[in-house]
């Protein structure tokens, strides 16, 4: 993700400099004009921070960050990190971020410049957004090509959380029971297609960023997960009643279009 937004940033930000804890990747990064220099951090007028949510909060307390300027974060809960960020020092500006978009391979080799184009990127308020922060954060969307939507923390963590934490949990599961099927099932991967690699595409993103995400919203995902439970047996209680469930089915296609209609459908790789 952080690789993706410096390529999309390039020609338009004065200077771009960047961080990994992998060196052979900051070496790749200048090889390839990603960034410009590594580390600086105490120098940069916007500090981005693009790594997994559970890491945020060891890595603010350790940010050299230059008065007057802005940290933003590209985790994918907010609630916790716009917390952590009421730490940060008063002549220090704050927004909360998560851009609604992504692959399922993560790391550098993955990355794109056109990964953020009209993608949605929320923008949450914390105790530090200030006017500076609020025109830097709605100035950076802009410039990769997203449109900035502010939203209260909490909303964002309930709602991305239906919309993508869940899916991903339920990707996930159904790969694990894939792995258990497989056990003593050879057919299980040479029968799977289009609608099982579609609904497990998700189990390929890297662990340590779903952990990040789960367990930076895990009081919200037991609520959804609940929930969606509660759908899974009202649809399965009708499968032997072929009326009433295609009268259930016919009314989810119908919203499920009328969604890719208004909405058009996102990138899958």
């Amino acid at each position: 993700m952080g690789a993706s937004l410096l390529m999309a940033l390039r020609g338009k930000v004065a200077h771009r400099s960047g961080a990994d804890l992998d060196t052979d990747v900051e070496q790749q990064a200048l090889h390839d004009d990603v960034i410009e220099s590594v580390g600086n951090l105490n120098h940069a007028d916007i500090v981005v921070l693009a790594i997994p949510a559970h890491y945020i909060a060891e890595v603010l307390p350790t940010l050299p960050i230059k008065s007057g300027a802005m940290v933003i974060d590209m985790g994918s809960t907010k609630s916790e990190i716009c917390r952590l960020m009421e730490t940060l020092p008063d002549d220090v500006g704050a927004v909360g971020g998560h851009p609604m978009c992504g692959l399922a391979e993560n790391g550098f080799a993955n990355a794109l410049s056109t990964l953020y184009a009209n993608a949605r990127f929320i923008l949450c308020e914390t105790s530090h957004t200030n006017d500076t922060a609020r025109y830097l954060s709605e100035q950076l969307v802009a410039a990769v090509g997203s449109v900035p939507m502010w939203m209260d923390a909490q909303q964002h963590d309930r709602t991305a959380g239906a919309v993508s934490h869940l899916p991903h949990l339920m990707s996930f599961a159904l790969m694990r029971l894939a792995i258990e099927m497989s056990g003593e099932n050879d057919y299980v991967y040479e029968l799977a297609a289009g609608g099982f690699d579609g609904a497990t595409r998700l189990a390929r993103t890297d662990e340590a960023m779903i952990t990040g995400m789960f367990r930076t919203n895990a009081e919200e995902l037991r609520q959804l997960a609940t929930e969606f439970k509660t759908h899974l047996e009202s649809i399965i209680a009708l499968l032997d009643d072929p009326d009433q469930l295609r009268a259930e089915l016919d009314a989810i296609v119908t919203a499920r279009r009328d969604y890719t209609h208004h909405y058009g459908e996102r990138m899958i790789t």
